[in-house]
Parts: C-alpha cells; structure tokens; sequence
C-alpha cells in the first residue's frame, strides 16, 4: 500500500512541475523530468496494487481473511488473491509451539509448592478463524498460561508436597488431562505426552524437613547394619563355643573308654612340631610311646 501511495505522490509532483513552467527562468526545462516522474508513478501505483492483491502464506501459518475487520475466512498455504483496500489478513502458526509456565499453589498437606512446566500445543489449522474471533493472537497470555496455572493448583492440592515427589508421573498425566479439557474448547491442541514438568519447589523449611528424614534413614540403615554385624558376630562365638562344647564332650567319652594317657598323647601329637621333646620324670619320659602304639587300631590288628 505504501508504494500505491508514493506512486499518486510522484504523479502529483509531475503535475506540478508541468504547472510552474511559466514560473521558472527561461530555457529551464521540466517538461521531461514531469513526464518522467509520472510514468514512474503510474508504475508504482500499479505494481503496488498488484502486489496488495497478493497474499503469501508461509509453511506452517494460516492466514485469518478479513473484511472491513470482520473475520470471512481462512487462507491456506501459498499465494492467495485478495481486493487490495477491502481485505486484509493476519498469519497464525499452526505449528507445535512451546510455552514455559510456573505456578505456586498449596499441596494436600498446605506446604507452597511452585510449579514449573513446558508445554507444546498447536492450533487446529480448521478452527484458526474461529479462535482469532474469540481470543486474537494472543492466546498464549489470554488462554494458555491461565489454563496451565489454574489446573496445576487442582492437581497439587490433591497430593501431599512428599507425593508430588514419588508419584511425578500421575501428577503429570493429571495435570495434562486438565490443561487439554480447558484448551479443547478454544481449538488449541496439547500434543501427545506434550506436557513435561521440569521442576518442583517446595519452601525451605521442607527442604530442611526433607534432608533431615534422608539423614535419619541413613543413619537407621548404619544403625540396621551395625546390629547385623553384632548378630552374626553373636551367631559365630555361639557356634564356636558349641564346637568347643562338642570336642570337650568328645574327649570325656575318650577319657573314658581309652584312658587318660590315651587322650593327652592324641593331643601331643596334634601340637607336635617334628622335634622329640627330651623332658623326663624319674628317669622316664612323661608319655609312653609304646602304649599309644599298642593302643593303636594298626597294633590291635596285628
């Protein structure tokens, strides 16, 4: 429109030109400069009213047709046609968008929780007319970022803030059903699992409320191993003192059946070292070699 316009301009000053002819010293010449500035503004004023009667409508985008400002329809991809000074058109993206939102609201267990999400939504490219008649191009401040706010607090406030936490993944599918039901009835689309929670952020005090809980399990599992190690410690000195109660009770059987002498030189010869020890009594040797020989299963055989 604006070459439309800076073409009747340079038509004008031709006119002008031609009229202040007789104003002008002899000999000047204007004659060519006015006939000059006029085809080249019957040019432009054509050129640019061809151009007002085309409309290029991206990849991506449709194009809401107006007349007079009132919305008659939408244009699709590509080079549309329109009445330059009657129709005009605005381009909408129907593309996925993303749109970041936070919300602080209170949980089941009144603890603030700010919430932080990333949403990616489109326009139903059939009902673009119908949601510029409603909302404009401003959906996202008019529609978008209400709805997210307001259906993030109903969700937050069925769980407890330590909830939120454990079962993120029914928050979010709970969240996004709410989004897509307030979004439907203005033509604008959630995609498939296109809701992402990025963040929770409770207050400090349950920050503090938190980390003090995850010292004192960790402190319950040493304490847990700690009582383990004890047990087992307790299980092994009960099992060796059963092995020592057993062996003593062994060697009372033996003491019985066999002898003294029997038992003591068994026990000799466990603790032997290879040396024959030299220690007598009364000029004899405390151990009878001779009886532990002939006491022997090998002796008793022959």
């Amino acid at each position: 429109m604006g070459i439309v316009i800076l073409g009747f301009i340079f038509v004008i000053v031709s006119f002008v030109l031609v009229a202040s002819q007789g104003s002008l010293p002899p000999g000047t010449k204007t004659a060519g400069a006015a006939w000059g500035l006029r085809i080249f503004g019957v040019l432009m004023i054509l050129g640019g009213s061809l151009m007002a009667t085309v409309i290029q409508v991206p990849a991506g985008y449709r194009a809401v047709l107006l007349r007079f400002g009132a919305v008659q329809g939408v244009l699709s991809e590509g080079i549309n046609f329109v009445v330059p000074g009657v129709n005009s058109a605005v381009l909408m993206e129907v593309r996925t968008q993303k749109e970041d939102s936070k919300a602080t609201a209170a949980s089941r267990d009144l603890q603030t929780v700010t919430t932080s999400v990333a949403l990616n939504f489109r326009v139903d490219p059939g009902e673009v007319g119908e949601l510029y008649k409603k909302v404009g191009d401003q959906y996202t401040v008019r529609i978008i970022d209400p709805a997210v706010q307001e259906s993030i607090k109903v969700v937050t406030a069925r769980y407890t803030a330590e909830e939120l936490i454990k079962q993120r993944a029914q928050v979010k599918q709970e969240v996004e059903a709410e989004i897509t039901k307030r979004l439907k009835q203005y033509n604008l689309i959630v995609e498939p699992s296109g809701l992402s929670i990025t963040n929770f952020d409770f207050s400090p005090e349950f920050n503090k409320a938190i980390e003090a809980k995850q010292v004192a399990q960790q402190e319950a599992e040493q304490q847990k191993y700690v009582l383990q190690q004890a047990e087992l410690q307790k299980q092994t000195a009960i099992a060796k003192a059963e092995g020592v109660s057993q062996a003593a009770k062994l060697n009372a059987a033996a003491l019985q059946v066999n002898g003294g002498s029997l038992v003591i030189a068994r026990e000799w010869i466990d603790k032997w070292d290879g040396k024959l020890p030299q220690v007598s009594s009364g000029g004899q040797f405390m151990i009878d070699l001779r009886d532990l020989l002939n006491d022997s299963p090998t002796s008793k055989k022959r």
